[in-house]
């Protein structure tokens, strides 16, 4: 076999994730969908509504799932610099002054999003809380940071036509979504989960960023810009996650958005403190 084609495992997970090495800290990523339907990355599911009884199950069944891995950490895709904010609230979730179907100061949590919502929904409070509060946590991790402001949009070129040369058709984004929600609706949500982190759904994420990165065309330096500032972001999660990490501690978790994963598992696999974890053994 090719050395370029690493063998399988399974149909969905690859060899790639490697063994971790003496002292290194396992890091489990779970890749997940927005919850709360913010409406904030290129293909953006349509979330049905999560406090319902059933799904309320299934979130249930999915702490259950990866209750086994006993993570030490837990980083939550939320800027870092809201660490008292979100750990105020989180206090008040385990002290049961909230419940998971309560609203909480959005603003001072996540004041970069678009638009406040209901950030109960999320998969911050419904997954990242619920188990770091299971595990007996007294504090969660948010480990997110963008980039500061170049002062040029990194995604102004996202509709050039990057096929010209080559006549190969962009990934459809619409179709994507489609199929998205079409899986939602007819899973639950470990199901769904699962399906999400498979090599196959991880991989189209980064096929069409480097498609509009690498091979658009025209003057503006745009595409580049916008890959650097992908992994800029990402190397800053990784890095505080390593600020999260304490003496003693043998393994982490990340919750984050599905288009994460890839280039988390790249970065947490060259550095030498990390070993990335794959979540299918705990959603299939």
């Amino acid at each position: 076999m090719s050395e370029n084609n690493p063998p399988m495992h399974s149909d969905s997970m690859p060899a790639v994730w490697p063994d971790p090495e003496e002292g290194q800290i396992e890091v489990l990523l779970l890749g997940t969908y927005h919850m709360d339907n913010p409406g904030l990355d290129e293909v953006n599911v349509t979330a049905d509504d999560v406090l319902t009884a059933t799904r309320q199950a299934e979130l249930q069944e999915l702490v259950d799932r990866l209750e086994p891995f006993a993570p030490d950490r837990i980083g939550l895709e939320r800027p870092w610099d809201r660490d008292d904010a979100l750990n105020d609230t989180y206090a008040k979730y385990r002290d049961g002054e909230y419940v998971y179907g309560e609203e909480y100061d959005y603003e001072s949590v996540h004041s970069d999003r678009n638009e406040p919502g209901t950030e109960c929904r999320s998969e911050v409070v419904q997954v990242g809380f619920r188990l770091a509060d299971r595990l007996g946590h007294d504090r969660v991790f948010p480990i997110d940071e963008h980039p500061p402001d170049s002062g040029d949009d990194p995604f102004e070129d996202r509709d050039r036509d990057s096929a010209r040369k080559t006549g190969v058709p962009l990934l459809d984004s619409e179709e994507m979504q489609r199929r998205s929600d079409d899986q939602l609706a007819a899973s639950t949500i470990p199901e769904y989960l699962a399906w999400r982190n498979q090599e196959v759904r991880l991989r189209q994420n980064h096929l069409l960023m480097f498609d509009r990165g690498v091979r658009a065309t025209g003057e503006a330096f745009g595409s580049p810009l916008a890959l650097s500032y992908w992994y800029d972001r990402n190397i800053r999660i990784v890095r505080h996650l390593w600020e999260a990490i304490e003496e003693g501690d043998d393994r982490a978790m990340i919750v984050v958005g599905t288009g994460h994963i890839r280039v988390l598992r790249h970065l947490l696999t060259e550095a030498p403190m990390f070993c990335p974890v794959s979540p299918l053994p705990y959603l299939e």
